[in-house]
């Protein structure tokens, strides 16, 4: 029996059930934030670089914008009433909260790493390394050509072009389209982006509606991931109500890969997941064959742009089954004409998955069978362990869900949201023994978000307050303290404000050369280590820009290291844009040094002796070399250098 003191605030104690809820998500969580707080190394719970770097400038909003979405988030729960639905007002908060609140905290987030938020989007739309989709899509001049070649070019396509079918290179250039038609404006995007498009390897003069639309891109790429929330809320109301519904839709902005991954296409992926089992609910409820065939065609969108989102599938078939275990009587489960309905529904399915294939194989030849080998071997190829990525990869997905509403979604979901936990708990399983997820999958797994807020939500609804607003807290911080020190796309490569002042050191030996129509790349110096067979020496070369202009074209830089001066057979060679492809040309400023260092990985059967050394440049997109000078004692030879210091190739120690 509790008796109450004058003065003091009732408060019951917490119950075991209750203390069990909460200890649940927040073991994995506290642990997780310690050691990204204090774990020294960068293994086991921690798959990604680490930086305690952060001003204090960008902490702070990141801080106050997470603490004051979630008090609001916790105060408009707490005015929406199971059995009854939203009104006006209800309805304009949420809708306020979750746009303002959403955009909010992906700015917040975005800033931790890049001073300007949208200078940043632009850099991770433009760089290769983070994106490479407007590389390719802003070239496409002939869809058919472009579509049909698809397998044939894909391997030679940037990393992430390389490993997807067409669609996501294609939505640069339907922007490219719509930015014809409006010539001003694409001519003022495009003159404030081109600083910012340096670090692809396409020219970044290429003409304005090219440029403008990275823009486009960028901008359709956030709205179709705030557009999840619209569904989401659709499928959650349906299967518990008005407040889980809105708790699904205030718990979304707070998964930390919401904010992180802000630029990256795998994010509106997740828009797939929830259309496709928000159609489910039809199929299963009003045993709709038209829903079916949505659904089909929903996934034939989502794996036209990856080959990635094929899970979805499994997800929506694992949902479908367990809700109408639900839904059927014992006794119509029983019926052979049920499940023939069930089949040919799930016909229905696969034929809607299959129509934007057929069409490209009827319109443009493209086969998809062989594009789905082509990619796959290309994806299939990265040296990968299989034992310790089969925790790590769901780990690391998880990491990016969210902690807490997994682990809802693990223990707690299975009474109340049966069809959400299942379908996350199996598919993730599937995939993590299937080991065909190489590397990293915080961000290429991102679909499965959805699940694990719904069934949060679902399980929140029948919560005490104070379990409620523990929850909120524990995503909260897990999300502040990952945004703050986790970095994952910030390695697109070096801006020209990132990159340090450089000089020609004394002991490297001077060159008078020039590279381009006028000159406009100085190649000053280089420094040449001596050979060992089997071993990994280097070349050194120091680049400067001349021109004031800049420079138009992304050239890479090759070295041969001959086994004579017709260039025609070489002992090593390396070809790589400089800087380890992190600062292209198109990025170098005037009269800035860059030293550029290029691996010599010399064969074991190296004989001793001297070698011709040929330097030069070509442009990747058209194979061509730019016009080469160069004054005594170093030749042009074959649109090249002939350095006047041969490689000396000495004998093993």
């Amino acid at each position: 029996m509790h008796i109450r003191q004058p003065g003091l605030v009732y408060c019951p104690a917490m119950s075991k059930s209750s203390r069990l809820f909460l200890l649940i998500p927040a073991i994995p969580t506290v642990i997780y934030v310690l050691f990204l707080l204090f774990y020294p190394r960068r293994d086991v719970l921690i798959l990604w670089r680490r930086e305690f770097n952060a001003p204090l400038s960008a902490l702070l909003p990141l801080i106050i914008g997470v603490m004051v979405y979630s008090v609001l988030a916790l105060l408009l729960i707490r005015r929406v009433r199971q059995d009854q639905p939203l009104n006006t007002r209800g309805r304009l908060g949420l809708i306020a909260l979750s746009i303002i609140g959403g955009l909010a905290i992906q700015w917040a987030v975005t800033r931790v790493t890049e001073p300007d938020p949208l200078v940043g989007i632009a850099w991770r739309t433009y760089a290769i390394k983070s994106n490479g989709f407007w590389t390719v899509g802003a070239q496409v001049q002939n869809v058919s050509n472009f579509i049909n070649q698809y397998p044939h070019n894909a391997p030679n396509y940037p990393v992430h072009p390389m490993r997807h079918p067409p669609e996501i290179s294609l939505i640069f250039w339907f922007g490219a389209q719509a930015f014809k038609l409006i010539p001003d404006v694409a001519t003022t995007v495009a003159n404030w982006l081109r600083p910012y498009s340096c670090l692809s390897n396409v020219s970044i003069m290429v003409p304005a509606n090219q440029m403008a639309s990275g823009a486009f891109g960028a901008v359709l790429e956030i709205i179709l991931t705030m557009l999840t929330m619209l569904p989401l809320y659709g499928l959650v109301k349906r299967l518990a109500g008005w407040q889980a519904a809105v708790w699904a839709v205030v718990l979304y902005p707070l998964t930390p890969g919401f904010g992180m991954w802000v630029a990256q296409w795998d994010r509106t992926f997740a828009l797939a997941t929830v259309l496709v089992l928000y159609l489910c609910e039809d199929i299963v409820t009003k045993n709709s064959y038209r829903h079916a065939f949505l659904a089909g065609l929903v996934l034939s969108f989502a794996t036209f742009a990856s080959f990635g989102t094929l899970p979805i599938g499994m997800i929506a078939a694992i949902y479908s089954i367990v809700r109408i275990v639900q839904s059927v009587p014992p006794s119509e489960l029983r019926r052979f004409a049920m499940w023939r309905n069930r089949i040919v529904q799930g016909v229905l399915a696969l034929a809607g998955t299959s129509v934007l294939w057929v069409l490209a194989y009827a319109l443009f030849h493209l086969n998809a069978l062989n594009l789905f080998r082509v990619i796959m071997n290309s994806h299939l190829s990265i040296n990968f362990p299989y034992w310790p990525f089969v925790v790590w990869n769901p780990w690391d997905i998880m990491t990016f869900i969210g902690l807490p509403l997994v682990a809802i979604t693990i223990f707690s979901a299975w009474k109340r949201a049966t069809p959400l936990a299942a379908a996350f708990c199996i598919t993730l399983f599937t995939l993590a023994v299937a080991g065909i997820a190489r590397a990293e999958t915080g961000r290429v797994w991102l679909f499965f978000t959805p699940l694990a807020v719904g069934a949060t939500a679902i399980v929140l609804v029948r919560r005490k307050g104070v379990e409620q607003t523990a929850i909120v807290g524990l995503l909260a911080v897990q999300l502040i303290v990952q945004a703050a020190v986790l970095r994952v796309l910030n390695d697109y490569g070096y801006t020209p404000a990132m990159m340090p002042p450089v000089t020609v050191p004394a002991d490297a030996k001077s060159i008078d050369t020039r590279f381009g129509s006028s000159g406009q790349i100085a190649l000053l110096a280089y420094k040449l280590s001596e050979l060992q067979p089997g071993g990994y020496d280097k070349i050194t070369l120091y680049w400067q820009r001349k021109s004031p202009e800049p420079i138009a074209t992304a050239y890479k830089v090759f070295v041969h290291v001959a086994l004579n001066d017709s260039d025609q057979a070489r002992l090593v060679s390396h070809d790589a844009a400089p800087v380890d492809w992190l600062y292209p040309t198109t990025c170098w400023q005037p009269n800035q040094i860059v030293a550029d260092v290029h691996p010599l990985a010399v064969p074991q059967n190296a004989q001793p002796g001297t070698y011709p050394v040929f330097v030069g440049l070509y442009d990747p997109l058209m194979n061509t070399r730019p016009p080469t000078f160069a004054s005594p004692p170093a030749k042009v030879m074959y649109g090249s250098i002939l350095l006047p210091d041969r490689a000396l190739v000495v004998d093993k120690p």
